[in-house]
């Protein structure tokens, strides 16, 4: 892996363009902030050179940077890379087609020079310096320093394969933002959110837009800010890996105080010191705990995530090796990945509510048969008290010699019957809690007086009366279980009611008539 990576460099260190020379790079510093791109041109003599050592990092002083060009530079297309500053203004003209951007290993304007028309000597207006980096430039034919580029930037392939990215992208920043909306996990969100911040840093990278440093560092912040949002949600490092989750926290705090930084000095201090890099290394070490964590989604997000940074370190340290620029592979690549260790998180999340739900469901079982079994004990309990009593009679009748066989017969016929009606008891519970599958023609009115049947003692015992007003019954064809359960729940409410309010004279009134079943 070595070797292929120092192949590489030495490759793209063949491949690259002859730096055209440049006849003078000077600068001029003063404390007037009102010189414009129109007076410079009076203040020329007291340009000075720039020296290997020399930093512009007064912020309270304006600088100016004057570049003189070769006077016989021919007429073409110009690239010129500079470092250590950025600009906001230039002497450039309008039909000189200035264009402005990121690109691989540096900041690039193009430019069409007219030897004929246009002047030698460029004026930029320093918007900010960049610390502890001395300010360079170097100028290159436009041709040649993309000569080995297998998609020139300005080709119609170019664009077109930039476009087709794009527009997956996009694609994945709706259906992510979709599924977000029904499912409501964040980590969606800011998946999706990242990907658009994703976008407009390609656009600002590759050339599409003229850069604005200030704008283009607030997007890049906001694109790690998201990304660690994503990091933390995604793989749950607030519950597993908490120390590393306060870091990651304390990431999003710097960032937030960077924005802030970035609006008023116009640079950025997380972009200048690399904690991007820094960051995206702690984002593999979380991505990898994970995975030793046994978290499968993990697996795809480290190989989603590795092509991304691959991707922007070979266009950030080498540039553009066998002609292409890979940071166009980098994000559909990660898209890819990342997509299917959204869905294979997902799928384990509906799994995790599956089982949860089906616990719950256990529970409620569990429930309803306590339920069921308490009222099982309340209606036993009036009967049971009724056998008591008649064997306690006919023991007595037995010691007074006052058993005889029509007195047995009288009390064992009593017997029977509570025994009759503990067991229809029981029957009716086995049916109300039976699930029915089919739909059945039931009569109403019958059901409704089960349902009486099944909470009469605990009615008694609260002395609350229970009214059917049947005016004219209906056929129902549906599932009669549900119909008695729905109706026990709003009794059982309705009495929990009764107990809690202190309701003096309590009444339930069931209504029954051709079109209205009303409580």
């Amino acid at each position: 892996m070595q070797r292929f990576f120092f192949s590489i460099i030495i490759l793209s260190f063949f491949l690259s363009a002859k730096n055209i020379e440049i006849k003078t790079f000077e600068f001029y510093d003063t404390n007037d902030s009102n010189i414009t791109i129109n007076t410079i041109q009076n203040k020329k003599n007291d340009f000075k050179p720039l020296t290997h050592k020399k930093q512009l990092i007064e912020q309270s002083r304006t600088y100016w940077i004057k570049i003189k060009l070769n006077e016989k530079l021919p007429t073409g297309m110009y690239l010129l890379k500079y470092e250590g500053f950025y600009f906001n203004n230039t002497s450039l003209k309008p039909q000189q087609k200035l264009k402005k951007y990121r690109s691989t290993k540096g900041m690039i304007i193009d430019f069409y020079h007219d030897h004929r028309r246009d002047d030698i000597t460029l004026y930029f207006k320093v918007l900010n310096s960049i610390p502890y980096k001395q300010p360079k430039v170097m100028l290159y034919k436009y041709d040649e320093y993309y000569k080995n580029n297998i998609l020139s930037p300005d080709s119609k392939n170019y664009f077109l394969l930039f476009g087709i990215i794009v527009g997956l992208l996009i694609m994945v920043i709706i259906y992510n933002t979709t599924v977000y909306y029904f499912v409501q996990e964040s980590y969606f969100l800011y998946y999706s959110l990242l990907q658009l911040s994703l976008i407009f840093i390609m656009i600002y990278d590759l050339g599409f837009l003229t850069l604005n440093v200030p704008l283009f560092h607030t997007v890049s912040l906001i694109g790690s800010f998201f990304a660690t949002l994503f990091m933390r949600s995604f793989l749950n490092t607030k519950i597993y890996l908490p120390h590393i989750d306060k870091v990651l926290l304390f990431y999003l705090f710097l960032i937030f105080l960077d924005l802030i930084h970035v609006l008023i000095n116009q640079y950025s201090l997380v972009s200048h010191f690399n904690l991007h890099s820094i960051f995206g290394a702690i984002y593999f070490i979380v991505g990898f705990l994970r995975l030793q964590q046994n978290f499968t989604p993990a697996k795809f997000f480290l190989i989603g995530w590795s092509f991304l940074v691959v991707s922007i370190f070979i266009t950030g340290y080498i540039g553009t090796p066998f002609g292409f620029n890979f940071f166009l592979l980098g994000p559909p690549l990660e898209a890819i990945f990342l997509g299917i260790a959204l869905a294979y998180k997902l799928k384990k999340s509906l799994n995790e509510k599956k089982e949860q739900q089906e616990l719950l469901i256990h529970q409620s079982k569990l429930a309803a048969m306590g339920k069921m079994i308490g009222n099982i004990a309340h209606q036993w309990r009036q009967p049971l008290t009724s056998l008591s009593y008649s064997f306690m009679t006919l023991r007595e009748a037995q010691k007074q010699n006052r058993l005889d066989g029509h007195y047995l017969n009288k009390k064992l016929d009593k017997a029977n019957s509570q025994l009759e009606f503990m067991s229809q008891t029981i029957d009716n519970f086995k049916d109300f809690y039976l699930p029915n599958k089919e739909k059945h023609l039931f009569s109403i009115e019958e059901a409704s007086r089960e349902t009486l049947e099944i909470m009469e003692y605990q009615f008694q015992q609260y002395h609350i009366e229970v009214i059917v007003n049947v005016e004219q019954d209906i056929q129902l064809l549906s599932y009669k279980n549900e119909y008695k359960q729905v109706l026990l729940n709003l009794r059982s409410n309705a009495k929990d009611i009764f107990i809690e309010r202190k309701i003096s004279s309590p009444q339930i009134i069931i209504t029954i008539n051709h079109n209205v079943i009303s409580v």
